[in-house]
């Protein structure tokens, strides 16, 4: 198994849901989730998980409070499951068009946002985008 296919894998063992389309709304009212994984630079994630934390948890949080986003999650990946991500931010979405439904109004917040360096570095010493994905939930126990 590849290591993307085995880190979706491992992210819907750990509970997440899992991608399809044509689902009803969630009682939740989430329409679709966009996952954002990230590879930490170096073998410890854990600069990383600060960075996102102080600046894309902390924009996500004001988005949830306005409305914009149903939900934002930082997730970290077992680090002997060997996945080609270390780090899943999740953000859940009311609009079948996710983030492209709320750019202006997050836009705006992003441009009120200073952008924290916890460890002193920018994102790109601590890591990068591997991998995006829209996914719907199809179904929940």
């Amino acid at each position: 198994m590849n290591p993307v296919r085995r880190g979706l894998v491992t992210a819907l063992a750990l509970g997440l849901p899992a991608a399809g389309a044509g689902a009803a709304l969630p009682a939740d009212g989430v329409a679709v989730e966009e996952w954002t994984f990230l590879k930490a630079i170096g073998t410890d994630p854990a600069a990383l998980l600060r960075f996102l934390e102080a600046n894309w948890l902390a924009m996500d949080r004001l988005a949830v409070a306005q409305g914009l986003f149903a939900h934002a999650r930082l997730h970290r990946a077992d680090p002997a499951d060997g996945a080609a991500w270390d780090v899943v931010m999740i953000v859940g979405y009311k609009t079948p068009a996710g983030y492209d439904g709320v750019r202006a109004a997050f836009e705006a917040i992003r441009a009120a946002h200073r952008p924290v360096q916890p460890d002193g570095q920018p994102l790109a010493a601590l890591g990068r985008i591997v991998e995006s994905r829209r996914v719907q939930l199809v179904a929940s126990a």
